[in-house]
């Protein structure tokens, strides 16, 4: 089939590049030019394990190329797939939708010809239906945008992955439509069908909530995680122990139970305190409720890490803290919402000299946060530091020989936010090894 992706970020790149390593002729539209310059050259614009090998295939087998014009991609298309980024509003209630807006309109006012397009973009509850409307309005008199919506699971770290290899795949659309829109999604995505993906078709509202939903839930249960690890905390139990136990339950799975720092990213925030802000809207007052106290739980383990730290030192003012870690989880480099800077900056507003390095957002983190020091190493963030933290889960960090680290750091301690470390190795080279509040920190609110 011959497919048009509009949108080439985090989710756009990645589907993009799979519906192409399946045999489809894809076209790309992207129109910010660094990112546009990066996929014509072969090149992932973000960090993302594996991705530019595929774009550098499929680019070479002549199943994909990337473009910036809406006139070319149009004129290519049969079928089109928006992946454009909704990101929360300022106001931190809900999603902002205006590119998704936007790309409908670029598509729909250069038609000439029926054809079907498909939203992956992530958008609140009851949108999508709003914008199979839009579509309507502004499609030339006689030719007919018909609109469907499939929610994606991507998961950053292995987009590929789960792109190529769906567990499900979800199309919302209208009575009308669907016989149409149907059609043309299971053509395109027979090789994933196929290879076991099992297909929901349903209509719009129902779609949206597939997503709303499960990434809820994700953030429900490693909230709830964290709400256990500080209850085992409080009556003296080993935390590994009961989550071993909770994920070896079929019911429940091992998924999303290591207690820590708490999740972040471009996702699962957003989606929740949208899920919330709809639930509110539509009376559903427990469930907003609910939603919120999830959210909550997950703040108050960057507040939580603060004031551990501040146990270990007392008055942060005039300290050194090493940091490991600014990405919201290892192998991306994405800092959108991510829980290790979060506390790298709490601590810098709490007094601290922040050393902090990542094996991959050093430069965004510089640029950004210039007064956060941004160090080269590892064991350069330790050098002359008071306390060490260990905020992503970076195999690099995992590997490190402490001992090595030793000399340049004065108490030894580490933070290990995340459990990555072997706590019997850390503490034969000398150092305090301390899990997330392991040490009930003094009454401080971490900000």
């Amino acid at each position: 089939m011959k497919i048009t992706v509009v949108g080439c970020g985090r989710l756009g790149t990645p589907y993009a590049v799979a519906l192409a390593e399946v045999g489809h002729d894809v076209v790309g539209v992207e129109i910010n030019p660094e990112a546009l310059a990066a996929l014509q050259d072969g090149r992932c614009p973000f960090d993302e394990p594996g991705v530019s090998d595929y774009i550098r295939k499929n680019v070479d087998a002549g199943l994909l190329r990337f473009t910036d014009s809406f006139d070319e991609a149009v004129a290519h298309g049969e079928l089109f797939f928006l992946a454009v980024p909704t990101p929360q509003k300022q106001d931190g209630a809900t999603m902002d939708v205006r590119a998704v807006e936007d790309g409908i309109r670029q598509i729909a006012r250069r038609l000439t010809r029926d054809v079907v397009l498909i939203g992956k973009s992530t958008v609140p509850v009851g949108s999508a239906e709003r914008m199979a409307a839009l579509a309507a309005d502004v499609a030339p008199s006689g030719v007919e945008l018909r609109i469907g919506w499939s929610p994606d699971f991507l998961r950053e770290a292995l987009s590929m992955e789960t792109t190529l290899r769906p567990a499900r795949l979800v199309l919302g659309t209208s009575p009308r439509d669907r016989e149409v829109v149907e059609a043309l999604a299971r053509k395109a995505w027979a090789p994933f069908v196929d290879a076991g993906a099992e297909l929901l078709v349903t209509d719009f509202v129902t779609a949206d909530l597939t997503k709303a939903a499960a990434n809820a839930f994700l953030s429900t249960k490693m909230s709830f995680t964290n709400l256990v690890d500080d209850m085992c905390r409080a009556a003296g139990a080993d935390t590994s122990v009961v989550s071993r136990s909770l994920g070896l339950d079929p019911r429940i799975g091992e998924f999303g139970l290591t207690p820590g720092l708490g999740w972040g990213g471009s996702c699962l925030g957003k989606d929740i305190r949208a899920f919330a802000d709809q639930a509110e809207n539509l009376g559903a007052h427990a469930t907003a409720q609910f939603l919120l106290l999830v959210d909550e739980v997950n703040t108050g383990r960057r507040i939580l890490a603060v004031d551990h730290a501040r146990a270990v030192l007392g008055d942060l003012t005039d300290t050194t803290v090493a940091v490991w870690g600014a990405s919201f989880k290892p192998g991306v480099g994405d800092i959108s919402d991510s829980p290790a800077l979060d506390v790298a900056v709490r601590l810098h507003q709490a007094g601290a000299t922040v050393r902090l390095y990542d094996p991959s957002v050093n430069a965004l983190v510089n640029r950004l946060h210039p007064d956060l020091t941004v160090v080269d190493t590892a064991q350069d963030a330790v050098q002359g530091a008071d306390l060490l933290m260990v905020l992503t889960d970076w195999q690099e960090f995992s590997d490190l020989d402490p001992s090595v680290l030793t000399e340049h750091a004065e108490p030894h301690t580490v933070i290990d936010a995340r459990r990555c470390l072997d706590p019997q190795r850390w503490q034969d080279a000398g150092w305090n090894h301390e899990l997330l509040g392991s040490i009930r920190p003094a009454l401080g609110d971490g900000r």
